[in-house]
């Protein structure tokens, strides 16, 4: 069965897995938001995954199969060890890897993923803080967006969208996976924040992005 999906078909597998991981559930129009794309294809595509057994639509919402999570799973932790590779080891900007993970994702043999962990001292995380499948539990990376806080001492858990914009901004802005921040409070749609010493203001847009845990 694996033969029978297309790359394309790969990457909706991919998305429905990271929607459900982000938002807690993939729907129509978040795919077709993520892909530019039109209904009647994106369509046709959830037809050909449903008939080839990867997901289930017998309820209101999208869900994967058991053989669709394997498929989703196994091009996420490849993508994302990827990214690793990339940025931990051969140093390449946070944004253009992410960009290459793309095309690496669907050309690893699995015997070179197992390699490629074992080098990277088997990461928990992307760069931009998203769980490598298998590695960490789901509570593991609970938090709260910036945006949602109250004023407090927090460190920076994920990134949720990996847009470019979006990670070149938190870049800019210091709010990096690890990052300790210091929460100061709203100043109008703005995030007021301390990190390293310096305060600043962080948009509501980009804080909306910024997933955070409180230190104890």
């Amino acid at each position: 069965m694996m033969s029978e999906l297309s790359e394309p078909l790969e990457n909706y597998l991919k998305e429905i897995y990271e929607l459900e991981e982000t938002k807690g559930q993939a729907k129509v129009v978040d795919l077709i938001e993520a892909f530019s794309i039109s209904p009647g294809t994106i369509s046709k595509a959830l037809e050909r995954l449903e008939s080839l057994g990867f997901i289930d639509r017998s309820t209101k919402r999208i869900r994967l199969t058991e053989d669709g999570r394997k498929v989703a799973e196994r091009l996420i932790r490849a993508h994302r060890l990827s990214e690793r590779l990339l940025t931990d080891i051969l140093e390449v900007d946070w944004i253009r890897a992410h960009e290459l993970a793309h095309r690496l994702e669907h050309i690893w043999p699995e015997d070179v993923l197992e390699k490629m962990d074992r080098v990277l001292g088997n990461p928990a995380t992307c760069p931009h803080g998203h769980p490598i499948p298998g590695r960490i539990q789901k509570e593991g990376i609970k938090g709260t967006t910036l945006d949602n806080v109250q004023p407090g001492e927090y460190r920076v858990v994920m990134i949720v969208k990996e847009r470019e914009w979006i990670l070149r901004a938190v870049e800019d802005l210091g709010l990096i996976p690890g990052k300790r921040v210091k929460v100061e409070g709203m100043e109008g749609r703005d995030v007021r924040v301390e990190v390293d010493g310096k305060g600043m203001k962080v948009p509501i847009e980009i804080a909306e992005q910024v997933v955070v845990s409180g230190i104890r």
